[in-house]
């Protein structure tokens, strides 16, 4: 059950996520990979509560704990989405926002379970 709300909230954040690079992208003329940036900045934080009210329920004390841990996590699915993005539409000639669903399905599992096992652990 933990998962499908993990999948829940982190769809809700792939909508807001493909709305943001949409109007970067198509309607401000940025660069794909600008968007992406600034969208994965702008959408983590509102990531992580959706994840810890929502998903893992953990308490309200246990955040300044939890941030550093989902950033670290995060950074490292960054670096994934980055370098996935610039294959998927760059290499491969994929739509950006395409690409964008299919990264995000991609990191999906690895995501989860680490902000599972480390970000949200109960300590």
């Amino acid at each position: 059950m933990r998962f499908l709300a993990y999948a829940f909230v982190g769809g809700v954040c792939a909508l807001l996520n493909l709305a943001v690079l949409w109007l970067l992208t198509s309607a401000l003329g940025l660069h794909y990979l600008v968007s992406t940036m600034i969208s994965f900045f702008a959408l983590t934080p509102v990531g992580f509560w959706l994840q810890k009210v929502v998903t893992f329920q953990t308490p309200l004390a246990a955040a300044p704990f939890e941030w550093p841990r989902y950033l670290v996590t995060m950074a490292a699915s960054f670096a994934a989405n980055l370098a996935l993005m610039y294959v998927l539409v760059s290499i491969l000639g994929l739509w950006y926002l395409a690409a964008s669903v299919v990264v995000s399905l991609l990191l999906l599992a690895g995501n989860f379970l680490v902000n599972s096992l480390w970000s949200f652990a109960h300590r």
